[in-house]
């Protein structure tokens, strides 16, 4: 490991130095050329970068990816006879000196004698009596002797009776059975090696004699040449053992091994799958981005079988093909299964013992639990791999992303993203109605009527149409009554949309008052508006749950009574309002005679415009048809089980309301 100290050192930044003016010019770029480049130091500390690099290796007489020990053991490596092919890289191969052979070198070479291999020093006529047990004795040929069988006998023994086969005859008539034979001499039989120490080979090996000549065969599940067999490892095949590439092998005993799944993948060792982290309830942030008054689900939170779902053919089970499954899963929005997604699910407790189609032309089925009946008490997914046959038929295992569902709360309407509440709410909720929200507050603070008007705004036991004034519609010297506020509210169980809202329309209102709608040419190119007692509707259709608003321009007022107007008038005036009378009465024929032109002028108009209109509906497109001033919103609070007020009805024109006053609007 290698530390650094920390040491005073300067480092060095660059400044640039702007010539000296009186005036300041911006430029969007600088020229670093057109001005004097500084390089200044400050005191401080130079970063110096180490990178680690991993290097794989292994101790000294060890070897392979596992770095096994070598042939020998710590100890005596390769039995201290030769060198081992040890490293990360190596193969563990023994490299034997001249007199040692064996996979640790553990064996003489043919020619060598004794547990130290020494030479035989036997001559060409005699065999040497070699190998690790052996002692070096030369076993002459027939005419020779000595020690090494280096002399020759003067004439070559004759036995009699002959000596056998596997024997040799020498002097005085004596014979000698070979040197891996016993008896004496006449008869000889082969020295069964393999019954003394087993032959020589190893205790986890099998000794097989063929004559004179012994070979050693490592038991099953040893490997080695015979006379050193080692168990066999199945995790240092190179393949982990078999094992999921997830999965660590350990090593149990000669050619046994056990699969554990690492950290963060579950299985069992075979087949390791990514450990599934449950789904996070995205409702638990922000609500889900429904609104603050929505209930929010989370639909894919609340699978259990985190998006999985198995299809099955509408002609029976097995009867789809890849394509077939991979279409049916689009119809349902979804897409085929990965083997992940189908672990993640059977990890939830999905068991199904039927295979389908999963993504990438696999197929399987999960098993949460041993059955004999269910892949052989297989537990995890019993994959089929990938299948060349895509004409094979099975079910399908199809997977979907399951979305936030927003439901607004009991009280409120909207699609769960927006959710709206009372009339009273919207008027809380709107900044533009701010003016008319705190005067309705404030007769509601004085006056038990302005309570009961609050609470009928709140109530949700029938619907109602309320047409709110823009803060912008009041003046500095504007003031409402309570009488005039309530002009702004219908009745109960009277609901208008932008729809209904049409040309004679007549709205009775909670003061007591009918409310019209007329229809005005305002612009050239023939858009229409409509006015509520000369005020524009600006914004249509603001949903609410006990009823909807209308926007308007400026607020609506009572007309004045005819005793109001009288005590408008002070009575010391009394001579000045009689002139004025006369005066007024000359004045008001004149009116009449000019209004009665007017109007008789105004009708005709009228009449033509109407007539124009109606030529003009047979031919004109459909975009040019009636429509709300500003946005029209289908109301989504609509439905068979809500009081619609119908416009048309004849109930409501307005020779059913002879007994309230009439606000007219052009």
């Amino acid at each position: 490991m290698e530390r650094g100290e920390p040491q005073t050192c300067y480092h060095g930044y660059d400044s640039f130095e702007f010539p000296r003016s009186n005036r300041l010019r911006y430029h969007s770029r600088i020229s670093i050329a057109k001005y004097q480049l500084r390089k200044r130091f400050t005191k401080g500390c130079k970063k110096t970068c180490l990178t680690t690099k991993w290097v794989p290796q292994c101790c000294a007489n060890h070897y392979g990816k596992n770095c096994h020990v070598c042939p020998g053991g710590l100890e005596a490596p390769c039995q201290n006879r030769g060198t081992c092919d040890d490293g990360h890289k190596g193969s563990g191969q023994c490299n034997c000196s001249a007199a040692f052979v064996g996979v640790a070198c553990e064996l003489c070479a043919p020619g060598y004698y004794g547990p130290d291999c020494k030479e035989c020093n036997c001559s060409g006529n005699g065999i040497c009596n070699e190998g690790l047990l052996g002692d070096g004795f030369c076993f002459c040929s027939v005419g020779w002797t000595g020690d090494h069988c280096e002399t020759k006998l003067a004439a070559v023994p004759r036995c009699s009776p002959a000596c056998h086969p596997n024997a040799v005859c020498r002097a005085n008539n004596i014979c000698e059975c070979n040197l891996y034979d016993e008896g004496d001499g006449k008869k000889c039989t082969v020295i069964d090696q393999c019954g003394n120490n087993n032959g020589g080979c190893s205790d986890h090996a099998k000794c097989t004699q063929n004559g004179t000549d012994v070979s050693c065969a490592c038991l099953m599940d040893y490997q080695g040449d015979g006379y050193i067999c080692n168990p066999i490892d199945r995790c240092a095949d190179g393949r982990n053992g078999h094992c999921s590439e997830h999965a660590t092998c350990i090593s149990t005993g000669p050619n046994t091994r056990r699969c554990e799944c690492k950290a963060g993948y579950v299985g069992n060792g075979i087949q390791c799958f990514e450990e599934v982290i449950p789904p996070k309830d995205r409702c638990m942030e922000e609500n889900g981005q429904c609104h603050v008054e929505a209930i929010c689900t989370d639909l894919h939170f609340e699978d259990k079988t985190v998006g999985v779902f198995h299809l099955q053919s509408p002609l029976g089970k097995y009867s789809f093909t890849y394509e077939a499954a991979e279409a049916s899963c689009a119809v349902e929005r979804a897409t085929l299964a990965t083997l992940q997604q189908l672990s993640a699910a059977q990890q939830m407790g999905f068991h199904l013992c039927i295979v389908g189609w999963l993504f990438n032309r696999t197929a399987g089925y999960p098993t949460v639990y041993p059955s004999q009946n269910c892949g052989t008490h297989h537990v995890g997914i019993v994959n089929y791999g990938y299948r060349n046959n895509v004409s094979e038929k099975w079910d399908a295992y199809c997977y979907q992303i399951q979305e936030v569902q927003c439901n607004c709360r009991d009280g409120y309407i909207g699609d769960g993203y927006s959710c709206t509440g009372s009339l009273l709410d919207v008027l809380a909720q709107q900044a533009n109605f701010s003016v008319f929200y705190s005067i309705i507050l404030d007769f509601a603070n004085t006056t038990q009527e302005g309570v009961d008007f609050l609470n009928f705004l709140s109530e949700d036991i029938a619907y109602k149409t309320l047409f709110v004034p823009l803060n912008s519609g009041f003046g500095d010297n504007t003031s409402l009554s309570l009488k005039d506020v309530k002009l702004h509210a219908s009745l109960r169980d009277v609901i208008l949309s932008s729809f209904n809202l049409t040309a004679g329309t007549i709205i009775p209102s909670q003061a007591g008052y009918n409310l019209s709608i007329a229809e005005s040419l305002s612009h050239t190119f023939l858009i229409v508006s409509e006015a509520i007692n000369n005020t524009v509707i600006v914004e249509w259709d603001i949903a609410a749950s006990n009823g909807i608003i209308h926007a308007i321009q400026s607020p609506l007022k009572v007309p004045l009574q005819y005793n109001q107007v009288l005590t408008t008038v002070k009575p010391s005036a009394a001579l000045t309002i009689g002139i004025s009378t006369v005066f007024a009465i000359i004045l008001l024929c004149t009116t009449i005679a000019g209004l009665s032109y007017f109007c008789l002028k105004r009708r005709n108009q009228l009449i033509h415009f109407r007539y124009f209109r109606a030529e003009l509906d047979d031919d004109e497109p459909s975009w040019q048809g009636r429509s709300p001033h500003l946005v029209s919103i289908p109301n989504p609070i609509y439905g068979a089980d809500i009081s619609i007020y119908e416009p048309f009805e004849e109930s409501l024109h307005k020779e059913d309301f002879v007994d309230t006053e009439d606000i007219l609007g052009e």
